[in-house]
């Protein structure tokens, strides 16, 4: 049988810091605002403790400021952000309960650690910050990677159980933010891993059930994502599409990111975002059927110091109605933001 780890390496702490600073033109963004202000950041501290080699407890506490964003009053300046147990078993699966991050595309699970993500935050339209995207669920996830010693390698993941979240009315006269309840949910991911080295392939689906709120009726939701993933020594190319269903309507988006290493420290990345509202059946009966929701162009640049210290900078020119403010789907406003970001970890 196996032996315990000795006492002293059982405990591994890690944690990670990003400081911004960030200003938007026009219209508010996520607590950004005209007047450029460094009340951006993202921080956690996550403490794993293995009291076998197969059994594993991990709390990570975490902090985040967007500025003077509404999102900031629905949480406390330090909030548990993950907390569950893992077994694994002796086929390779490892069953995690508590609160997990949900296993949902590439950047799902890495959202706030700046030093692992190419721009300060991972595409709005699919990683929203609080609402309508979970970063985790309060439930069991099943993990297991099939076919681990061939060429072509497929890791598969299955959760069930549910969170809560925040959801936005900026198509009113008034723009407000509540929470919602989300339950009953199942959802699950495949990853292919292909022969060539740093690429891969994944699908993924969920289904859950909204509470009725003051924000959102009741409903279910439906989602279907893909996502592609090459990441090699000079750059990456990532893309991701996203499908989701309410009863009201349907909402499509999606981005693609081009990163190239210009020089050994400096990165370049590209990236476009779009999203759109179809099949509308909500709001006072005057919005149009179909609109466009979000759509950003963006460049940034990052100088790594080392593996563990980087500096970022980056532009994004946006229209539509994503906004902390009323916006008009049939004249969505145009703005532009920029942020500079200084990430490390340990």
């Amino acid at each position: 049988p196996s032996r315990p780890p000795p006492p002293a390496s059982r405990l591994t702490v890690h944690g990670y810091l990003t400081q911004g600073i960030a200003a938007s033109t026009g219209v508010p963004f996520y607590g950004m605002e005209r007047h450029p202000s460094t009340d951006f950041r993202y921080a956690a501290v996550q403490a794993r403790w293995a009291a076998t080699p197969r059994d594993v407890f991990l709390v990570q506490l975490n902090h985040r400021r967007l500025g003077r964003s509404p999102i900031t009053t629905f949480e406390s300046d330090v909030n548990l952000n993950w907390a569950f147990y893992q077994r694994t078993f002796a086929d390779g699966t490892a069953l995690k309960v508590g609160r997990i991050a949900v296993p949902r595309g590439i950047y799902n699970e890495l959202r706030s650690v700046g030093i692992a993500l190419p721009t300060y935050r991972p595409p709005v339209v699919l990683y929203d910050e609080g609402a309508y995207f979970s970063e985790t669920i309060d439930g069991v996830v099943a993990s297991r990677t099939f076919l681990a010693d061939r060429p072509w390698r497929i890791e598969a993941h299955a959760y069930a159980g549910g969170w809560r979240s925040l959801a936005y009315d900026t198509w009113s006269e008034t723009y407000t933010v509540s929470r919602v309840q989300a339950e009953h949910a199942l959802g699950g991911q495949l990853w292919l891993e292909t022969p060539i080295e740093g690429v891969r392939v994944g699908v993924a689906a969920q289904r859950f059930a909204y509470d009725s709120s003051a924000a959102l009726p009741a409903t279910r939701m439906r989602e279907w994502h893909a996502s592609f993933d090459a990441t090699r020594e000079r750059g990456f190319l990532r893309a991701e599409a996203l499908l989701q269903e309410y009863r009201t309507d349907r909402f499509y988006s999606g981005y693609v990111q081009l990163g190239a290493r210009v020089a050994p420290r400096l990165l370049a990345t590209l990236e476009v975002q779009r999203s759109r509202d179809t099949d509308v059946q909500y709001g006072d009966g005057t919005l149009p059927r179909s609109f466009d929701w979000h759509r950003s162009d963006g460049i940034g640049v990052t100088w790594s110091f080392s593996p563990t210290l980087a500096l970022k900078a980056e532009h994004h020119w946006d229209r539509g109605i994503q906004l902390e403010q009323p916006g008009d789907p049939r004249d969505p406003p145009r703005f532009r933001y920029a942020i500079a970001s200084l990430t490390a970890s340990f």
